[in-house]
């Protein structure tokens, strides 16, 4: 079994909501939202070439009605379709409501704050036994609120019908082996230290920040700061498969704020 993270297009529209109080501004932690769910105005910012899957924001999947009609069927349980408001299309926003406890803990490499809270996964791995036959679309508890997970069921249906619009990164693979894991991690270090390679002048985090906010992308080893395209402060971290975890951080790590931070190219996130 192969399993993707989402992230949306750099090609694909740009939406944005009217309303910042309404619940699609929430955190969607896999909780049913349709009984308190009232249709969402939201507004095109950047329109771009793809559509099926308007960009919103971390962790929310945003669909056209013709992807629902045909994706429906397949997703059933695992979902609500939540109405949006939009000018031109009929919208939806996914709230993956299957959550899974299916973590493989043994292999799993986790970060863990000093006070021994879960942080994220560095590399993950899956215990199939506790993923169940049919499932396409699913969240873990631990990151729910910024991380979709999908099956290679969800991934050949959205090439079927040609959509438009969402980067799959393979994070599983359950014929991966020990020689691929000894590879995957010696490309990581590679990555590393290719970041790290002719950094040029180097910055304080204060003054590193205020360039981000100019445009500019940040790095100091894993971690990488810019913005999106929605010009939303964004955190990423490298991990071991050589893409960056993104989040909007609710806070910044005091470690980062000791480290020196140099100009790389931005992400298109």
């Amino acid at each position: 079994m192969k399993i993707y993270r989402l992230s949306g297009h750099p090609k694909s529209m740009d939406i944005n909501l009217e309303d910042s109080e309404h619940l699609l501004n929430s955190d969607f932690n896999g909780n049913p939202l349709r009984e308190d769910w009232e249709p969402a105005k939201v507004v095109t910012v950047h329109k771009r070439l793809y559509q099926d899957f308007p960009d919103f924001t971390l962790g929310k999947l945003i669909v056209t009605d013709e992807v629902k009609e045909i994706m429906a069927s397949s997703l059933q349980t695992q979902v609500e379709f939540l109405k949006l408001i939009h000018d031109s299309l009929d919208l939806y926003v996914v709230n993956v409501i299957n959550i899974l406890d299916c973590v493989d803990w043994q292999r799993t490499d986790v970060m863990y704050t000093s006070k021994g809270r879960f942080s994220r996964f560095n590399t993950i791995f899956f215990d199939l036994s506790k993923i169940p036959s049919g499932t396409s679309i699913f969240k873990l508890k631990e990151t729910a609120s910024h991380q979709i997970y999908v099956t290679h069921e969800f991934k050949k249906s959205v090439e079927q019908y040609k959509f438009k619009g969402l980067d799959f990164t393979m994070v599983f693979d359950s014929d991966f082996d020990k020689d691929q894991e000894d590879r995957q991690k010696q490309e990581y270090e590679n990555m590393l230290v290719e970041i790290e390679r002719n950094k040029g002048e180097e910055y304080t985090y204060v003054d590193a920040r205020e360039l981000v906010d100019r445009g500019e992308a940040m790095a100091s080893g894993q971690w990488k700061m810019q913005l999106n395209r929605q010009g939303q402060f964004l955190l990423g971290e490298l991990l071991k498969d050589v893409s960056y975890q993104w989040m909007i951080p609710a806070y910044i790590p005091p470690v980062l704020l000791l480290k020196s931070w140099h100009k790389v190219k931005k992400s298109e996130i």
